[in-house]
């Protein structure tokens, strides 16, 4: 047979249990509160220059920022503040050659322009000299004739580099060297300067002594002398023109640059 056990017993056991049970859920609860209250103290405690949300670091960024600016500008424009040397950008100074070094150089590389001399006429002048003219100007000696129909193609071109570049330093002598007996009359050669509307000096060179002393050969030529007085450019015959005008400009540079 099943035996059945007295109702206040269980009762009590059941009271028991429930007891239990809320002394049990109790204790949990104080447990995880405590756990808790632990972590906060942790968080307020810590110190301020630890990690940040992103909210407090973005409040606090304005000396920090303006800190960081600084030094980045102080290392590359400010060697002084950093205490570094000072940095080195690879360019090296200019070597700057006495004027007998430069000279010497130019012996080397260049001819002498040989001086205008037995002239047999002067128009637009009481006379020139290339060795005066040494220092102070770079000098265009061309070499023509009036009747020569390529002289007279290139006569416009060297009327406007002496317009152009006379103020600037450049001296532009004509030598005329006849090629036929006519052109020897320097009444003639005065009206072909009239009306080629030739403004610099032309030398008369009937008897060919400047011819000669430049090995000239042919009509029209011209020799581009620079301020020390030696040859650096020469053509015959017509064109190249802008090739001349730019030797021209590149010579009254360097002549610039020796006179400063």
């Amino acid at each position: 047979m099943r035996q059945i056990t007295p109702r206040p017993i269980l009762l009590a056991l059941t009271l028991l249990l429930v007891i239990g049970a809320i002394a049990a859920i109790e204790l949990r609860l104080d447990t995880t509160g405590a756990d808790a209250a632990g972590t906060k103290a942790n968080v307020d405690e810590q110190p301020e220059g630890g990690p940040q949300s992103a909210g407090k670091a973005n409040s606090g960024t304005g000396v920090s920022g303006e800190t960081k600016e600084q030094t980045v500008s102080g290392s590359s424009g400010d060697a002084g503040s950093s205490g570094s040397p000072e940095r080195d950008t690879g360019e090296k100074p200019e070597h700057t050659i006495s004027d007998a070094e430069r000279i010497a150089n130019k012996e080397d590389l260049y001819q002498r322009a040989r001086e205008i001399t037995g002239s047999t006429g002067l128009i637009n002048t009481d006379g020139v000299s290339i060795k005066e003219a040494t220092g102070e100007k770079v000098v265009l000696v061309v070499f023509w004739t009036y009747s020569c129909f390529n002289c007279q193609n290139a006569q416009p071109h060297i009327n406007a580099l002496h317009e152009e570049y006379e103020d600037d330093g450049l001296l532009v002598i004509g030598v005329h060297t006849p090629e036929f007996g006519f052109e020897k009359d320097i009444s003639n050669v005065r009206e072909a300067v009239r009306q080629a509307d030739i403004q610099y000096p032309v030398i008369l060179d009937n008897d060919y002594a400047i011819w000669k002393a430049y090995g000239q050969r042919f009509w029209p030529a011209w020799y581009l002398i620079d301020a020390d007085g030696f040859i650096r450019y020469r053509h015959f015959g017509e064109g190249a023109y802008d090739e001349t005008e730019q030797k021209v400009r590149e010579l009254l540079a360097e002549r610039d640059r020796i006179s400063n």
